[in-house]
């Protein structure tokens, strides 16, 4: 029933799961625990100015993702809505957890990257069969990878159609399901900032790699 509340063990398992998505970053996001709705607030974004306000709604959507993979781990179903309620600016998803043991079995794949995430990857960049993946897991999200030019292929941007706040939460969740992805592609990943991603190498091997190609 949908009226029942959460386990204590099943909320552990996701709230655990949102903080995952920012764990060296003040997390942004407030959830509300009803039964088997869980409320996404973002107080702070109605009155930020909107870059920092945009950063925080993208940091948002990952946390939902997140959310959303942990819910699938425990066999269970989600459904979600973007800003549901005009009236209420700081409302920004509800999510709709149902106990139908129809998991979204890429979702639950996810899952396990987000437990691994601190495992360390090989530097090589995404094959051809990753990146297919990588396209798909952004196209999933109602999102786009775009790859840099030849020469630096390891970056890729992260873009959506629009961008108004409900697209900004798009737009995290789908750079989270590409970087959970890479992860379970066993394709390292750094985030330089809200949208845009280094595959296969580290800051510090990229910083060693540019310096031997400015000694050249």
């Amino acid at each position: 029933m949908l009226t029942d509340q959460l386990s204590t063990e099943a909320l552990g398992v996701l709230l655990h799961a949102a903080d995952a998505a920012g764990p060296h970053l003040a997390r942004p996001w407030r959830l509300e625990v009803d039964g088997h709705l869980i409320d996404v607030h973002l107080d702070a974004a109605t009155a930020l100015p909107e870059p920092i306000a945009r950063a925080e709604r993208i940091a948002t959507g990952a946390a939902l993702f997140n959310v959303r993979c942990a819910a699938a781990s425990l066999s269970l179903q989600t459904w979600f809505s973007l800003y549901p309620y005009p009236q209420n600016r700081s409302l920004a998803a509800r999510i709709v957890i149902e106990p139908t043991g129809l998991p979204d079995e890429e979702l639950r794949k996810l899952y396990r990257a987000i437990l691994s995430r601190h495992l360390l990857r090989p530097p090589s960049g995404p094959d051809v069969a990753a990146r297919f993946a990588l396209e798909r897991a952004a196209e999933l999200e109602n999102a786009h990878v775009q790859w840099l030019p030849a020469g630096v292929r390891s970056l890729g941007l992260i873009t959506t159609d629009l961008d108004q706040p409900a697209d900004q939460i798009h737009l995290g969740m789908a750079r989270q399901r590409v970087l959970l992805t890479a992860l379970s592609h066993d394709v390292r990943t750094t985030c330089l900032n809200h949208t845009l991603i280094r595959f296969g190498e580290s800051p510090a091997e990229a910083d060693a790699r540019e310096q031997r190609s400015d000694a050249s």
